[in-house]
């Protein structure tokens, strides 16, 4: 009966021959006594419990119980003992019978001649419930499912371990035993055919796999495919309106309805599953759309709330925990020796932003064309103050210091993009799209042998022309060196002798002052915007107009003859306007007036006049004209 002598296996013998978990803690002794002194004259290895018994029971019990491999009951005068593996491993013994039992129901509390107490089993209805446990299996604490069928078909017991592989592979050795019998296979055939026109071929394959490989069939099941499920959809149908027919159920007829139920419903929670798994895929496809589109740069808050096409949301058709693993396969995964798809860029606020590995040059390409316009501006602004001021800065001759504020600049006023330039991944991006096939269009070559360019190439800004631009809107004093040098003495005298003065709390700006005072140079700039609105077109600002009209007029192949031609049109432009600001001291602006001041530049300059787009160099010029009568002082 026992073949170890260690306390649990004998307990364990002993519950299994009295079908039952409880064991009377003194009838139990007496038993092991008597035992162990028969067992002891073929087997020496007994004489342990044959001297001192009680004594070595209750040391090994102590242990037994701190294992939770049993529990000591004290609701009886001696005491007894409760095994919680016994249903259990009574249970799982039963499914390991599954040929041999094919023609009989599923094991349950009568066939096993047991009542299992009501906290260790979870109750489910076959039809809902149990496509819900798959779903979410919650009280993983009770181990044992009593499966509900319909129709008077009775109940099975089932670990929850066991769900769904190991009961539905012993519903298809039931669903086998049937279609031996009998003309059933035939019969079965013969129905599915009317039903599924033209899918002869693929029932009769369906039926053989049942009975030659029926272990295989659950593979086909799991994996929602849509021959396996129609079949099993009508075959299931089939068998229980067959079975619901008769009016007296043999075991073996109960044993297929019962598979039928079990097998219809995970039939359908796998397809659902197959179907949502479907459904996300698309969802990850549409995400991955989403990415490659403007501004190609995301938060993990704004991916979270991607539409599809129809405006639902595609969180919903993948769940947060799939949507995690999505970025982090995206993230982290990589091909020969490559960067992943997807990179994540920190921006100096320590904020995390996703980014197509394909995207990130383009980025960089459309983030420094929106810095070109702020940075340039900015310092121009800068320079305008100090020179007003009569004061200069290294970086107004130095290329190098030059070179530095617009480093510093860009930090300033487009964080993201000064991110993304100090990246390291960025140059990565760029060498493997150096070794593709089609490497790197011009427009976005920013390295050269490894080293970023210069910032005054990657914005296209030119130091001269900045400084220009400054000295163009000051007031005309500044130009003549006896009245200038006479100026620029006593205002640093000035700012020796006294503080700032105060207006209002705050130091007063010098450069409002004098803006504010020239009443004349406020007409001219409100009449220049009034023409701005004028002539540029909407959905364009004045200088995204202007860049526009420049890819017009100047198209030279050469980057470089091409950025000179625009500097010397541009200071053409200003030595023009400075001429006539000069001769007219009430200067009046108008919209006859700047196009005929920008057709003298255009056709008096035979190197302007010859260009095939002179009509967009002519609107180009008076746009140029009105930038910079409206930032006249």
């Amino acid at each position: 009966m026992v073949q170890k002598t260690d306390l649990y296996s004998i307990l364990v013998a002993y519950a299994n021959k009295y079908n039952s978990p409880y064991i009377e803690i003194d009838s139990f002794l007496d038993f092991l006594g008597r035992y162990a002194k028969k067992q002891s004259e073929e087997q020496p290895e007994w004489n342990k419990w044959v001297l001192d018994r009680t004594v070595k029971f209750w040391a090994d019990l102590s242990v037994l119980a701190e294992e939770s491999k049993c529990e000591l009951l004290t609701d009886s005068d001696n005491g007894r003992i409760y095994m919680p593996q016994f249903y259990m491993d009574l249970l799982a013994k039963s499914y390991q019978k599954g040929d041999e039992d094919a023609d009989l129901p599923f094991p349950c509390e009568e066939s096993m001649r047991i009542t299992l107490p009501e906290n260790q089993t979870r109750p489910m209805n076959c039809d809902y419930d149990l496509a819900a446990y798959l779903d979410d299996p919650q009280d993983s604490d009770i181990p044992l499912l009593k499966i509900i069928f319909p129709n008077d078909a009775g109940n099975a017991l089932a670990l929850a371990s066991m769900v769904p592989r190991q009961i539905i592979e012993m519903a298809l050795l039931k669903v086998r035993n049937y279609l031996r019998k009998g003309g059933n296979k035939e019969y079965s055939l013969r129905k599915l055919t009317v039903q599924l026109q033209g899918k002869e071929p693929i029932l009769r394959d369906q039926l053989n796999q049942v009975l030659t490989r029926p272990i295989e069939c659950y593979n086909s099941i799991k994996d929602g495919g849509d021959v396996s499920y129609l079949f099993w959809a009508h075959f299931c149908i089939l068998i229980k309106n067959d079975i619901k027919k008769k009016k007296e159920r043999l075991n073996e007829d109960i044993a297929v309805f019962q598979s039928a139920f079990l097998i219809e419903t995970i039939n359908s929670y796998f397809k659902n599953l197959a179907v949502k798994k479907r459904e996300a895929e698309l969802a990850f496809l549409s995400l991955e759309n989403h990415l490659s589109k403007p501004p190609f740069i995301y938060t993990l808050d704004q991916i979270i709330k991607f539409t599809n096409s129809k405006g639902v949301l595609l969180l919903g058709q993948y769940t947060e925990e799939e949507l995690q693993e999505w970025i982090g396969k995206k993230t982290t995964e990589s091909t020969n020796n490559e960067l992943p798809v997807l990179l994540v860029i920190m921006d100096p606020d320590d904020e995390r932003f996703f980014l197509l590995k394909d995207k990130m040059l383009p980025l960089c390409t459309r983030l420094l064309s929106d810095a070109r316009i702020k940075v340039k501006n900015e310092i121009s602004r800068q320079w305008r103050k100090l020179l007003i001021e009569f004061e200069k800065e290294p970086a107004m001759e130095s290329d190098e210091e030059f070179e530095r504020i617009l480093a510093v600049s860009t930090a300033k006023l487009c964080p993201l993009l000064s991110a993304l330039l100090n990246d390291t991944k960025l140059l990565l991006v760029y060498e493997e799209m150096e070794r593709s096939r089609d490497g790197i269009p011009l427009a976005i070559r920013i390295f050269n042998k490894g080293n970023l360019v210069p910032y005054a190439s990657l914005l296209l800004i030119n130091r001269k022309e900045v400084l220009a631009d400054a000295k163009l809107i000051l007031p005309i004093w500044h130009f003549i060196p006896i009245i200038s040098s006479i100026i620029a003495f006593f205002r640093k005298l000035s700012k020796r002798k006294k503080a700032p003065k105060i207006y209002q709390g705050g130091a007063m700006d010098d450069e409002q002052n004098i803006t504010g005072a020239k009443d004349h140079a406020g007409e001219i700039r409100d009449a220049a915007e009034e023409l701005e609105l004028s002539l540029v077109p909407s959905g364009h600002t004045l200088d995204s107009y202007l860049e526009e009209l420049e890819g017009r007029w100047s198209r030279l192949i050469d980057r470089q003859a091409r950025e000179n031609l625009i500097v010397d049109v541009k200071s053409l432009i200003r030595d023009n306007l400075r001429q006539n600001l000069k001769l007219q001291k009430k200067f009046k602006i108008s919209g006859e007036i700047i196009s005929q001041m920008a057709n003298n530049i255009v056709i008096r300059t035979p190197a302007l006049s010859s260009l095939n787009g002179r009509d967009s160099l002519i609107l180009y010029s008076q746009l140029y004209l009105i930038k910079l009568l409206e930032n006249i002082k």
